[in-house]
């Protein structure tokens, strides 16, 4: 692994050889074990070797700068919180009769679940939403699993000690005003609830959250009825952002998903304990972890490698430039950091970085749906489509397979000059022949360096037109992972997507999507 990890660096090039001469890359390697284990022994918190002398049989350090004394300590005390996702009553303290409040939301959110016993509190009200309203959490007639806060930021202390103080085991607290205003005031509220969590044992989510939503458990709490809606899967959605988990949901709602958990400003709930709550979740395979800025990162580190031993994680990063770094700090107080130094951090604990909220989600779903050993093939009968696939799946990292001499001697075979017969394979009118077809197909699953057949196709009416059965035939004949590049028509793209439903085949509206993907799947990685 750390031998991959070396073959990032462009330097790398020189180790490998250069005029004649080649680096000794296992000294190298042993180098880098030592000085892991030296500083972990030693407590040394700054280091500095240059230069280093690589030789073809060994490494010498020529000056080294080494710093001892206290390291910072980082330890976290991580706990349960699984009990959120399995309440079977639930308090909403600031219930509203005002449909357009987030008190009323949020009753309506939890009443999709006919099994579920919900109290609303409000000291005003008889009844909401046709259920017994409460004056207070003192005043039900049992003590609720879990309560829900939504009144105003200086009502909030107040009422979280209340429900501590009447034995409620955790608090989701939607009510914003805290750290991540710019106001003195709302950094001391934010402390006092870690005070109050401290003192009562009691656990909180957010401040400044939309709320968190149990899919597999049936269990909406939070203030957007939609997200009952949402398919049941094995990807866990963990972000640090309400409106990333809002978008992703309005893009993926039919992706399959068994918790979605918003963190908001995190002062008690923070991603160690989410992770480890995962680990242990025989409902999830994949999580997929939004970040924007984390106070503990050794803590989100060692909570990420114990996840990552056992499930597929992808995490997402934002706050990379200047700009959204500062906007970061306003929106859950927290600081973004080094990028680079994160994204090193998440790779070597053994998860997948990736860019984009839609990269995040693509990837979760194809890492559930299968594991990919080898290169990518790519089929067509567009050859642009294919070159343009090829750029993106080396440039990010992926690899496209290199065929072996049988597999290119009998593409030749196969297909006319006119056409790209090695990698992408490019067979032009030749895959309107779907006999011709099936056997580039089988040639290709065939390869031994193959790990992930993908085809993509720009419908040309008329000329150009594979019905959905043929489509389904084609996909249906791979013997390996597959994905399928389709662009055309929304009412077509749905019908081919339907006529593969229940397939093993992913299926991407772009040649952009589908090639980020294969490369993310081609990358050998921790996980694999």
């Amino acid at each position: 692994m750390l031998r991959r990890w070396l073959g990032r660096f462009k330097g790398y090039k020189l180790l490998e050889g250069y005029r004649g001469v080649r680096g000794d890359v296992g000294a190298v390697v042993d180098l880098l074990l030592k000085l892991n284990e030296v500083v972990e022994k030693e407590g040394i918190v700054e280091m500095d070797l240059n230069p280093v002398f690589v030789y073809e049989r060994g490494a010498v350090v020529a000056d080294a700068r080494i710093v001892v004394g206290e390291r910072k300590r980082f330890e976290m005390d991580v706990g349960d919180i699984s009990f959120f996702f399995k309440a079977r009553s639930v308090a909403v303290i600031g219930a509203s009769t005002n449909p357009i409040k987030v008190g009323n939301s949020v009753v309506r959110s939890l009443m999709s679940n006919k099994n579920l016993r919900i109290y609303p509190i409000n000291p005003n009200a008889s009844e909401i939403l046709g259920l017994k309203a409460y004056p207070s959490v003192k005043s039900l007639p049992e003590v609720p699993d879990i309560a829900i806060v939504t009144v105003p930021a200086e009502f909030v202390l107040d009422a979280v000690r209340e429900a501590a103080e009447a034995g409620v085991k955790g608090v989701v607290i939607i009510s914003s005003g805290f750290k991540e205003a710019e106001v003195e005031e709302g950094k001391v509220r934010e402390e006092r609830l870690r005070e109050i969590a401290r003192k009562y044992g009691i656990r909180i989510v957010g401040p400044n959250t939309f709320g968190i939503v149990s899919v597999v458990g049936g269990i909406n709490a939070s203030f957007t009825p939609m997200f009952s809606e949402v398919k049941k899967g094995r990807i866990a959605l963990v972000s640090q952002s309400g409106g990333i988990c809002h978008y992703i949901i309005h893009k993926f709602r039919d992706s399959g998903f068994s918790h979605i958990l918003h963190l908001g400003n995190r002062c008690d709930v923070d991603f160690p304990d989410v992770m480890r709550f995962l680990r242990e979740d025989e409902n999830t395979d994949v999580v997929a972890v939004y970040v924007e800025g984390i106070d503990n990162g050794r803590g989100l580190f060692e909570e990420l490698k114990r996840l990552c031993s056992e499930k597929k994680v992808v995490v997402m990063k934002s706050g990379r430039s200047s700009v959204a770094d500062k906007a970061s700090v306003s929106h859950t107080g927290s600081m973004a950091g080094d990028y680079r130094v994160f994204a090193s951090a998440m790779k070597q604990a053994g998860a997948v970085v990736v860019e984009t909220p839609t990269e995040l989600i693509d990837t979760a779903i194809a890492m559930e749906k299968f594991e990919v050993s080898g290169g990518v093939a790519v089929l067509t009968i567009q050859a642009g489509l294919g070159i343009v696939a090829a750029d993106i799946i080396e440039s990010s990292g992926g690899r496209l397979a290199r065929f072996g001499e049988e597999t290119v001697r009998k593409l030749k075979s196969l297909l006319p000059p006119i056409t790209l017969r090695e990698n992408p394979v490019d067979l032009s009118f030749s895959g309107l022949n779907l006999k011709v077809f099936a056997e580039v197909i089988d040639t290709v699953c065939r390869d031994d360096d193959v790990g992930l057949v993908m085809f993509l196709y720009a419908v040309a009416p008329p000329s150009w037109v594979l019905p959905a059965e043929v489509i389904s035939q084609i996909m249906g004949r791979i013997t390996k992972p597959s994905i399928l590049g389709y662009s055309s028509t929304p009412e077509n793209y749905a019908e081919i997507k339907e006529a593969l439903k229940g397939s093993k085949t992913l299926i991407f509206d772009s040649v952009e999507r589908a090639a980020k993907v294969a490369a993310i799947l081609s990358e050998k990685r921790n996980y694999f």
